[in-house]
């Protein structure tokens, strides 16, 4: 059985995060979405909070898990048996970022990094970016999954 992970920080999970989940699942048996700490960011959102959304949101694509670890990245993958990290791209900068961090996790773990184009509708959306519309009040429902669109902007009101 070929396991993936596909990590993120899902604060909060868009629609182009569900359709790269999507897409990677038919990659491998089993797809397990984690979210690791990350000490470099503060959250609006709890790490439990954004465990629940992002099971919310994918709850549909049945061959995937969604956890969280307190592990690095290559640590996880190696507890889990992991023998792909897959991760989404939407342009050149996050690319740049990935490469890096998929070269420092090859050497921490062995284990090979693959990357998915975003979908091309999805490619301008971040957490971001639905932040800070949230934030103004604006409507997220065209950028996060429409079942999910009021619990998130709730975390965002000033």
């Amino acid at each position: 059985m070929k396991v993936g992970v596909y990590a993120g920080s899902f604060c909060p999970v868009t629609k182009g995060h569900v359709d790269a989940i999507e897409r990677a699942s038919k990659l491998v048996d089993n797809l397990i979405v984690v979210i690791p700490i990350n000490i470099n960011k503060t959250f609006k959102i709890s790490l439990e909070d954004r465990t629940e959304l992002l099971k919310e949101a994918v709850k549909h694509v049945k061959n995937v898990t969604v956890c969280n670890t307190h592990l690095a990245l290559a640590d996880f993958c190696k507890d889990v048996k992991a023998e792909i990290i897959i991760k989404s791209i939407r342009n050149a900068v996050d690319m740049q970022y990935e490469m890096d961090m998929a070269d420092i996790n090859k050497s921490l773990s062995g284990i090979e990094t693959v990357f998915l184009a975003a979908d091309k509708k999805y490619a301008v959306v971040s957490s971001t970016f639905v932040r800070e519309l949230a934030a103004f009040g604006k409507d997220i429902t065209p950028y996060v999954p429409a079942h999910l669109a009021e619990k998130i902007t709730k975390y965002f009101k000033n």
